[in-house]
Parts: structure tokens; sequence; C-alpha cells
């Protein structure tokens, strides 16, 4: 959820350098829109954490989930409904994943590929998010275009940790509306849709999620409830231990 203060910084800083100039500068634009839309008023640690609830449908089964994060790399996660219960949680270093079902609970370290998914998915801030002054990862614009209806720019993403996305910004709200993810061969391999916007806070955040793989929807989750700062301490983020 990428939230922290924005600093306009020159051109120059801007991690690609193969486009044209005005390439460059629509780029330049849609990243100081972005930071903006999410909080770049504000001070840097406006936002150092995060708490949603909802429920989930995949696998056709539904669950109840909650979802924790906490700057820079603290991520907490939980699956249940009346059968199981699946928590995953990683600290910023080691991954761990319990599962608990007829009373029964196992925990495990996760290995190495494991953990590393679930980095990504830990991290607080979008690589959007103060991209001129960071230059984390290599940024591009692809082309202005139509999605449902709404006038979108595409984004290229090049992060170390993900590989190649691409990002739908919505021209208006500067929302990211869509990510399709691509796998090593450039093959699609997971869309994330992003719908019904809504403010807490001062923050959006979008209340429907939907992944899907081609024609297949792998999973739709509906927000209820998102705390803003909850006030997680980093002990909670730990391996349990039963």
């Amino acid at each position: 959820m990428p939230l922290r203060s924005l600093l306009v910084v020159l051109l120059s800083c801007l991690p690609v350098w193969s486009f044209a100039q005005s390439d460059s500068y629509a780029l330049q634009r849609i990243l100081q829109r972005y930071t903006e839309a999410y909080g770049g008023f504000r001070d840097a640690d406006a936002l150092s954490s995060l708490s949603v609830e909802g429920t989930i449908e995949q696998n056709g089964q539904s669950f109840d989930f909650l979802m924790r994060k906490k700057r820079p790399y603290s991520f907490r996660y939980r699956l249940s409904n009346e059968w199981s219960r699946v928590v995953t949680g990683y600290n910023g270093k080691e991954a761990w994943l319990r599962s608990e079902s007829q009373g029964q609970a196992t925990i495990r370290e996760l290995d190495e590929e494991e953990t590393r998914d679930l980095r990504v998915l830990a991290r607080f801030d979008s690589p959007l998010f103060r991209a001129l002054e960071e230059g984390d990862d290599e940024i591009s614009f692809l082309e202005r275009s139509t999605l449902n209806d709404r006038s979108v720019y595409v984004l290229a993403v090049e992060q170390r940790e993900r590989g190649l996305c691409h990002y739908f910004v919505d021209v208006i709200t500067a929302h990211v509306v869509r990510v399709d993810q691509f796998d090593l061969s450039g093959e699609l391999q997971l869309q994330i849709l992003y719908r019904d916007y809504r403010e807490v806070d001062g923050f959006p955040f979008a209340h429907e999620i939907e992944t899907r793989l081609g024609d297949e929807r792998l999973s739709l989750a509906k927000v209820d409830e998102i705390e803003v700062n909850p006030g997680l301490l980093s002990f909670y983020f730990e391996k349990p231990i039963h």
C-alpha cells in the first residue's frame, strides 16, 4: 500500500533513459500524480501499518481473511473457515506457515522460493510510489489506452523481486486498476483487477480485488474493513511456537 510524502526531483533522476523526451515527461507526471493520490502530501511516516479484513472466494470455497502489514517488509495473512485455518507470516527475514485442521496444528518455515514470493507480497509501498526519488525499479511509459471504457496509462515496471509487470493507471484518479504479471518467457502469468476504491482516513483503497489467469477467475476478495496504523508490534510477525 503506497503511502509516503512526495519530493519532486529533476527528470534526470529517472531510472529509465531509453524513451523519448515526451514519454519521459509523461512518465514523470504520472508518477507524481500517483504519489500525490496516495498520500504524497503527507509526512513520509503518515502510514506505517495496515489491517485489512474481508472475505475471499477461491478454489470453490469461501474464507474470511485478515491481512496485516507493517513498513517496510512485515506481513501476516490469515485464511479461515469453519473447517480450517491457515496463517502465514514474514518478519523481513524469515517466513513461516501455520495450518490448523480438526484441532491439529502444524508449523513450518518456508523454503527459499516460498519466502521470496511472500516478500513480494510483504512490500509495503507500490513500485510507483516515490519512484522519482527512489528509483529502485525500472519504469517506462508504454501507452495511453482504454480499459472498460476508462482512460488509462500503461506503465512497464521491471522489479528485481517480481519481474515484469504492466500497471494500468486511471488517467483521472491515478488509481491502479489492473496489474498484469509476466513470467520469464514473457507470457502473461497473472492478472489482478482492483475495483471499488474508497477512502479510509484520506487514503484510497480498493475494496474488491479479483485475480485471474486467462478466462479463469482464481480468487475474488471483498474488503469489509480497513484500519490505518493499527499499532502493530514487530513480534506479531514472528513464527509462533505452537
